[in-house]
């Protein structure tokens, strides 16, 4: 099974962000993700079930990053 693709975010445990149209998206050159108002494109690998990454975006119009 791949990862790839768009998952829709039914859950977000310790935090309220699982709103309607909350998503991440996996592909060959990375991603995307929108939960609320944190934002931002990923950069990593996915290698058939398992997924690990860095992102870029933005908190409120505030810069923020990680990984994952």
């Amino acid at each position: 099974m791949s990862i790839r693709g768009r998952w829709r975010v039914v859950e977000t445990p310790g935090y309220d962000m699982a709103v309607a149209g909350a998503y991440i998206l996996f592909d060959d050159d990375g991603g995307e993700f929108a939960f609320d108002c944190l934002t931002g494109c990923i950069h990593g690998a996915c290698d058939g079930d398992a997924v690990q990454f860095g992102w870029q975006g933005n908190d409120e119009m505030e810069p923020a990053n990680g990984d994952g």
